[in-house]
């Protein structure tokens, strides 16, 4: 199946309409993306994207705060037990 495509490809080349049409597609495509429309679009394209960028760094920095509270109240708790644990320790002495 390849080698049927490379054929076709070569054979095509050969041909001198493919090869205007197909520049002719790329200076219209270049054309269209730098087209003050299209400057517009990816603009804004790009404003969303820091839009959401900005929104996902809130969210991670909530997640991170709230999981600060919760190591802290661990760390606390933990040291409640070990302070209990040790006067437990050395009353039964």
């Amino acid at each position: 199946m390849s080698i049927k495509i490379l054929k076709l490809a070569k054979s095509a080349l050969k041909t001198p309409g493919i090869f205007a049409g197909g520049v002719a597609f790329g200076t219209v495509g270049f054309k269209l993306l730098a087209s003050k429309e299209a400057k517009k679009g990816y603009s804004l394209a790009l404003s969303k994207i820091y839009k959401a960028k900005d929104e996902i760094d809130n969210t991670i920095s909530n997640v991170k705060q709230h999981t600060d509270d919760v190591v802290a109240d661990a760390k606390d708790l933990y040291e409640k037990e070990k302070q209990e644990s040790n006067l437990l320790s050395i009353g039964e002495e």
